[in-house]
This record gives C-alpha cells, structure tokens and sequence, in this order.
C-alpha cells in the first residue's frame, strides 16, 4: 500500500482492527476502558461522545494496528515500518473540529503570523489598522481570524508601552508633546472587526461536485449592510485556504466591492496550494489549481513555455519508473522554480479579479515556514511544498501534469486516470 489511509476491518469470527498509514498521514485516534474501545478520526469527537478527558485519547502510532478481541482484548501491534513522520496539515488548517485543544491553538497561531506581513502590505497601500475593517470569510477561519485580531492588539499595546518608555526618557518639552501626540494617536485606534460577509452554512462549495460548485457559490454568500464606511475603508476578508480561486471570483469579491471598499485584501491562513493531494482530500486536478494556473500564466507571459514542455516529456518518463525500489522525482517543482511566492501571490489577485470589481485587490499566503512554527507536529506539507511522503504521491503528481498537458478532466488518482496512462489494461477491485 502507498498512500495515506485508515483501514478498519471486523473479521467473521469476531476479531476486528484499524490499521494507520506507516507515515501516519491520515489521523486516527482511539478511547479504550473496561466497557468500550472507540475510534476516530478526531479526539474531540470521541471526549464529546464518551465525556472522556483529553489525555484519555490517544493516536493510533504510524504502521500500528489496534487489534481488539471479540472477547474485549486489545493491543497495539507494528504492522508496517514506520517511514518519516508527514502527518496532514491541510487536515488541522481546514477539515479538523476547531474544539479540538491543540488544533484552537494551532489555529490562532497561523492567524498571529499573518500580521507583519498584514501590516507591510497596509503600508505599501497607504492604509492603516485605524482605517482598516478586519472580516473573515468561512466560518472554518474564525480561529485563525481570532488569533490575528489579538496580534493587532498585541500590536498596539506595544506601540503604546514604547512612546511611554520615550515619554519618560524625554528631556524636553517639544520632544514630550511629540510623544504624547503620537500615543493619544495610538489610544485611538482601535481594532475594528466585523461580521462583513455572510455564508449560508448549508452550503459548503469545497466539497460539492464540480458541475455544482460554481451554481452554488453565487448563492453561498452576502453582505451585512453598514459594517463599512463606503469610499474610506479598506477590508480585510480572512480565509483558511485558496484552492481554486472559484469562490473568490465569483462570490466573495464581487460581494464585498458593492459596499465600495477603497481595498479589499484577502489573506489565508494556508499557503499557495500548487500541487494535487492524493491522500483524500479532493484537490486532484492540477488545472484547477490558482497557483498552478498563476504560474503557467507568468511562464507563457515572459516566453519560457520550453520549461512547460520540458516537464511534461519528464514526467511522462517518470511514470514509467516502478514504483517498487523506484526514486519518483516530482518534476512538478519547476513550473514555480523561476518566481517568487510574491509574483505568484500578484499573479492570482490579477485573475481572480472580477472585470467589473472597482477595489483595488491584494492577496496574502502564509509562508511555509511560518505554517510549521504554528504546526510543528504535522509537517506533511506536500500540497504546498510538492514534498510527497510516498514516492506513489510524486508519481500521481507527475500523472496530473501529464493529465492537464493533454487536456483530460479526469482526476490524477483515479483508476480511470491510472489505466488511461498505461498501454495495458487488467481488472480492478477498488474497496473503499
């Protein structure tokens, strides 16, 4: 088996078992007392259900399987050699319960990383906090939105703290009304927040199927009339992730430009998703992608569209290599090689600009760095690094480049997509 997953069984004669990826990609976790053994894929889950603490619930270890008797026995055994530990992050930044005590705090600290580069932007456009709405988008980024309004306050009560150090240091009189101009300035300003879009939370667009998605996100969002200043405010729409860039272009801009915002600078808790996942989570088209689209576009525009053929005879190779004893290269990597996430960043706010949306746009990632400071423990980061854990990962990615090359609409990790790359063909029993 390549891959991430979680495969439970219950064997005819009683016996039953869950077995975790060997990188633990895929979470699970597990309660067992005198009376009950209960898994799930999220610990708070099983405390809400069983009302068990925290430090009652525990991960099933990588390559481990819990084996439970029909008469009540369990145990953990090795089934697979661990490989590194790749544990998901998209999992924690997106799909996750945000009740969870370690996955809130990991949430509001991906939002406080997000202010410096915030505030470097609001300077480089000529606003201020003291002129600037902060909202956030699905209800999925409330945490991390939470974690960067308290960093804009943090922020201010620093401000404040140094003019009075330099208040007390002044020697004299001018220098003194200077300090205390500045920090009656200070006093303020306040951290303005409000509920500017709304999301019918019946619809969530991320997940429906791609004939849906674009009908149903015309109709997922709106706006709370009042909440800012027309012609002076500049909005700042917070989202956990931009995957597509769908759901910005043709909802969210366009929703908040008629309250006529000066600016509308949307900022995501996640980094540029430029390659496909294919461990589970729905992003397996690479064409789909709006830092892969972004990129193409900037090779095509500066005449380097040998490195798109290029690739493509590469990866091509590559799916030739056997997966068992092969090293897959994901020659995926040098579609982003020659820009900076800055560029590509620019690139993505001029396409998903409406062509009838008057506020001038900006869009900010999170670095992969910072992602692995507020996640340390979930360092599996190939949708945004290309990284794959397993080399069946790699060689999936370089099928969705050669898939996109030639025009399919078919999913990289499919097993329609799979045969339609090999010459041969052979029955198929796919479980799941």
């Amino acid at each position: 088996w390549d891959g991430g997953y979680c495969i439970a069984g219950l064997l005819g004669h009683g016996d039953a078992f869950v077995l975790r990826d060997p990188s633990g990609i895929r979470p699970a976790f597990y309660y067992a007392d005198d009376d009950i053994i209960a898994v799930a894929s999220e610990a708070p889950l099983i405390q809400s259900v069983f009302g068990v603490r925290e430090e009652g619930v525990h991960p099933i270890p990588p390559g481990q399987a819990l084996c439970i008797k029909r008469s009540g026995a369990w145990m953990l055994e090795r089934i697979l050699e661990p490989l590194p530990f790749k544990q998901c992050s998209f999992e924690r930044i997106y799909f996750s319960r945000g009740n969870d005590g370690r996955i809130y705090r990991e949430r509001e600290q991906l939002g406080r990383l997000l202010l410096k580069p915030l505030l470097h932007t609001l300077d480089k456009l000529g606003r201020s906090l003291q002129d600037t709405v902060l909202s956030f988008i699905p209800n999925t980024s409330e945490l991390a939105f939470l974690g960067l309004t308290k960093e804009a306050q943090d922020h201010l009560d620093r401000q404040k703290d140094l003019l009075c150090k330099e208040m007390a240091s002044c020697g004299d009189h001018a220098t003194m009304q200077a300090c205390a101009a500045k920090l009656q300035k200070i006093l303020n300003t306040k951290v303005r927040t409000e509920k500017v879009i709304h999301k019918d939370a019946k619809i969530r667009t991320f997940i429906q199927e791609d004939s849906s998605r674009e009908h149903l996100t015309m109709h997922a969002y709106d706006v709370h009339y009042g909440t800012i200043k027309r012609g002076e405010d500049c909005v700042v729409a917070f989202d956990d992730s931009i995957v597509r860039g769908n759901t910005l272009k043709n909802a969210i801009l366009r929703t908040i430009d008629k309250m006529g915002p000066t600016h509308i600078v949307v900022v995501s808790s996640c980094p540029q998703i430029r390659y496909p996942d294919v461990y589970g989570i729905d992003m397996a088209k690479l064409g789909d992608l709006a830092a892969f689209k972004a990129a193409i576009s900037l090779l095509k525009e500066r005449n380097m569209t040998h490195v798109i053929e290029d690739v493509y005879r590469k990866c091509k190779a590559e799916l030739k290599v056997p997966l068992k004893g092969g090293k897959i290269v994901n020659h995926v990597k040098r579609i982003y090689e020659p820009f900076t996430p800055e560029e590509i960043s620019a690139r993505i706010a001029q396409d998903v600009r409406p062509f009838d949306c008057k506020a001038h746009i900006e869009i900010i990632y999170q670095t992969v760095e910072d992602l692995h400071k507020a996640l340390p423990e979930h360092a599996g980061d190939w949708y945004f690094s290309g990284n794959y854990p397993t080399v069946g990962g790699a060689k999936v990615c370089c099928r969705a480049f050669a898939l996109w090359m030639e025009g399919s609409s078919q999913r990289c990790y499919g097993v329609n997509s799979a045969m339609s790359m090999a010459r041969f063909r052979k029955p198929v029993l796919v479980l799941g």
